[in-house]
């Protein structure tokens, strides 16, 4: 969670809106937890295990290009 920036969003609200703000950033960063939830428990499966093992990855190795890839996606869908 981003103290920073939780702060400077919550200090630039308008006062009806600070309950409204903070429900979105709780929600945004429940999401981020899924996400890695999902996708850590898809990498502990067998198949995707082994599937990583033959790109010569480790799994955190693995994990961590994937969140890159999806970090670009995301970046070039915004950008559009």
């Amino acid at each position: 969670m981003s103290t920073t920036g939780l702060e400077f969003a919550y200090s630039q609200a308008p006062q009806r809106m600070k309950g409204t703000l903070m429900s979105f950033w709780n929600l945004s960063v429940t999401v981020g937890n899924l996400w890695v939830l999902l996708s850590d428990a898809v990498v502990r499966d067998e198949r995707v295990t082994g599937a990583v093992a033959a790109t010569g990855l480790g799994v955190t190795a693995f994990q961590m290009m994937a969140f890159a890839g999806f970090a670009f996606a995301a970046a070039v869908a915004f950008g559009l």
